[in-house]
């Protein structure tokens, strides 16, 4: 067996309950070179103190963050001992961050471009007045246009700020089929032909949220569905727990769907749906989606696009009162 582990590039040993070796490979040889016994000593003291691992069950992906470096570590238990598997990620996590940076440069690039691009029309409509004012006093009805680009252009700086501060959220528990039947009785009065169909599940918990915040965000994918799909639209709203693989493997979140009649989304567009500023709307700011994407991230949830003209809320559920 141990002829096995010594051909695998990856630094094996087998460790007691004690922490004493019982084998080592090679490349765990040279991994007690290149990073010293000290850090050598700390893994090894760190893994045996797990909790996991005293009541014999396997750890993948165990993290540690020692002097600088990064591991990942996987143990397995195996009668009265441990295989423990060490992989080094510090120059990997370090490339992952310098990618991070530049991607971040570049996104704030195309964001300051977006924004300078948006200003650029009430401004230019500010100053074309206040210039055509200044030769003509008497055409003073064009201070209601001075005016109305001012209200335009503090309406983007508000949208913009909301972006860039903190959300401090007024949790409550609520019954969030409450909350879409109040957005739906809404949308129901102001469009006539909109056809609604629930789907919930009465078994839902009440969760904790900001009942303000989430009802904007419920009332902004409606509206959103209403305008691809027209005012003679079908909207499906189904709720369930989710037992997604990535966002709830547990079972201990719920999930709000919202389907429309419409074509969906482009394929072209989908990487972009929740960047502020992008829009597809004529007269649209490009704000909605990026800011309910933020509202339900502190809510510690995921906002996301399926496909097939369907979005996703995933709230946890917090069973504390």
């Amino acid at each position: 067996m141990y002829d096995i582990l010594d051909s695998i590039v990856e630094p094996i040993c087998i460790i007691d309950f004690e922490g004493n070796f019982i084998y080592k490979n090679q490349e765990f040889e040279n991994f007690k070179i290149l990073n010293g016994v000290k850090i050598v000593n700390k893994l090894i003291e760190s893994i045996i103190s797990l909790k996991y691992i005293k009541e014999g069950l396997a750890v993948k992906n165990y993290y540690q963050d020692i002097e600088d470096n990064i591991y990942l570590i996987d143990v397995y238990p195996y009668k009265n001992y441990f295989i423990v598997i060490i992989r080094d990620i510090t120059r990997l996590t370090k490339l992952e961050e310098e990618s991070k940076k530049e991607g971040s440069l570049i996104t704030i690039s195309k964001l300051l471009s977006e924004i300078f691009h948006d200003m650029k029309g009430p401004i230019t409509g500010i100053k074309a007045a206040a210039e055509y004012i200044k030769s003509n006093p008497e055409e003073i009805d064009l201070l209601d246009d001075i005016l109305d680009e001012v209200k335009r252009l503090e309406n983007f700086l508000h949208q913009l700020s909301y972006l860039t501060k903190p959300i401090n959220l007024n949790l409550n528990f609520e019954n969030i089929h409450k909350l879409i039947d109040e957005v739906i009785k809404k949308y129901s009065s102001l469009y006539r032909n909109v056809r609604f169909i629930r789907m919930y599940d009465p078994s839902l918990p009440d969760i904790k949220l900001d009942r303000n915040m989430i009802l904007s965000v419920l009332e902004n994918l409606i509206e959103n569905s209403i305008e691809s799909a027209g005012e003679n639209a079908t909207i499906k709203i189904e709720t369930s727990i989710s037992f997604d693989s990535t966002y709830s493997p547990k079972g201990d979140k719920i999930s709000i769907k919202i389907t429309d009649s419409g074509p969906g989304v482009p394929k072209d567009i989908i990487d972009k749906l929740f960047l502020p500023f992008y829009t597809t709307k004529e007269f649209g700011t490009g704000v909605g989606l990026a800011k309910s994407y933020k509202i339900v991230k502190t809510h510690k949830g995921v906002l996301r696009y399926l496909g097939n003209s369907t979005f996703e809320i995933i709230l946890p559920i917090n069973e504390e009162r």
